[in-house]
């Protein structure tokens, strides 16, 4: 094709900075997922029986002849969920990954993404995308991209795809010729895309433009999320993605670049669920975000490489039991570091499980105050950009918005708190 992505390798340490400048400031957003629906399987047949008998209970059990399942949250209650992130956070610039959206929910009818979920259609909408639509520009009212959570490794026999896919050998087959069953997923097996083998058909450019034309927004905000971006079968994890056509490792890695350069090329950045992920590359100045394998990638700094903490999957509109703590305790001092106008240094205000410190996304000078045990009458030093303060005012945080809760006076650039188990407060200077 005109104009081919390169698949070469990215060498990041020659400048500690992506291929190209990230689209999205991913190190300085939350960023967490919604789960709208979860889909069931086709039937109780597996092409695998004993693939099926080791899977947990839950993949080895047909949850509804290929329809939906489980209905978790609509589009119009995942703004919801988006308008409580915004308020219970302080506005904190928010990043959701929308799982489910498609056909009949999580992981259905893949590698095709050419079907919305009529289950979470708002009913003055005349139809389901163009509910998706309206939620992800809706979410902007809120500090938020909202983003499609997509794969293109997975597939499966209900897919409009499928029969063109295993005509042209783009899934996974033994030296025979013979489809291999890859995983077990929620009742359905799941058969692997020859990443290799689908660009060469021009079949992986057709569904991310095609995507982008159904759904634009996407491509206004910047962003995308790939699942189970792997680099080989969970059963044969140092040999090809499928042995009938004999791309090695190496070779689906070099397509896997070209993929992630496709997208930027479109204006869009592309996170992932690893960072290795059976794969020979960790991708680094290629994917700006993981949700998983934090630990691989302690090496990188998060401006170019990082997976924020206390990264929540939201199945109904309240809140997680423990998403106020994990949000202060870790998220604030993770984007606290990461802000150009913060430190590393946040010893003064963090003791155990209480927490005072900025909360720099906001545009006017704020303080955070969470503990997880309260205490009475703690004295917390003032930043020093807080000199000029002689008294602050409190609000509780609730997920309705700030609750006015007094005042206290600055003595000595310092203020002494109380604060109730769980609870948070804005701190604004008066």
């Amino acid at each position: 094709m005109n104009n081919e992505p390169s698949g070469e390798y990215y060498d990041y340490t020659i400048t500690m900075k992506p291929e190209r400048p990230w689209l999205v400031q991913w190190h300085q957003k939350y960023v967490y997922r919604i789960m709208h629906a979860k889909r069931g399987g086709l039937g109780a047949k597996t092409a695998d029986p004993e693939m099926t008998a080791g899977r947990p209970p839950e993949h080895g059990i047909v949850g509804g002849d290929g329809k939906i399942a489980e209905l978790f949250l609509t589009f119009e209650q995942a703004l919801e969920v988006i308008k409580r992130v915004h308020r219970i956070t302080c506005g904190t610039p928010q990043i959701v990954l929308l799982t489910g959206w498609q056909y009949e929910g999580h992981d259905s009818k893949y590698p095709s993404w050419a079907g919305v979920n009529e289950h979470l259609k708002r009913s003055q909408d005349a139809t389901a995308l163009d509910s998706l639509r309206w939620l992800i520009r809706e979410a902007r009212r809120y500090n938020c991209l909202a983003t499609l959570h997509i794969n293109m490794f997975d597939a499966y026999e209900d897919s409009p795809l499928f029969d063109e896919y295993v005509e042209k050998d783009i899934l996974a087959k033994d030296k025979d010729g013979k489809l291999i069953v890859g995983n077990r997923w929620w009742g359905m097996d799941c058969y692997h895309v020859s990443y290799t083998q689908e660009w060469k058909h021009g079949l992986a450019q057709k569904r991310i433009d095609d995507l982008i034309a159904m759904v634009p927004e996407i491509q206004e905000n910047h962003c995308v999320y790939i699942d189970a971006f792997l680099g080989a079968r969970k059963a044969d994890q140092q040999g090809p993605i499928s042995p009938y056509l004999g791309y090695g490792k190496e070779e689906e890695a070099r397509t896997q670049r070209k993929i992630f350069r496709y997208w930027r090329d479109r204006g869009i950045d592309v996170a992932g669920e690893h960072v290795v992920g059976i794969r020979l590359d960790r991708f680094v100045g290629l994917q700006p975000h993981t949700a998983s394998q934090m630990h691989l990638i302690e090496d990188i700094p998060d401006e170019l490489y990082c997976g924020n903490p206390a990264h929540f999957g939201f199945t109904t509109v309240t809140e997680p039991e423990t998403f106020q703590e994990m949000f202060w305790l870790e998220f604030l001092p993770y984007y606290y570091r990461n802000n150009p106008s913060g430190t590393e240094d946040t010893a003064s205000m963090i003791d155990g499980t209480d927490i005072c410190m900025p909360a720099l996304w906001c545009d006017e000078r704020t303080l955070i105050a969470y503990s997880k045990e309260g205490y009475d009458g703690k004295s917390w030093q003032l930043p020093p950009d807080w000199k000029d303060a002689d008294k602050v005012g409190l609000s509780r945080i609730t997920f309705e918005g700030d609750e006015p809760v007094g005042e206290a006076a600055v003595t000595g650039g310092r203020i002494a708190l109380s604060v109730g188990k769980g609870e948070a407060l804005v701190i604004r200077a008066l």
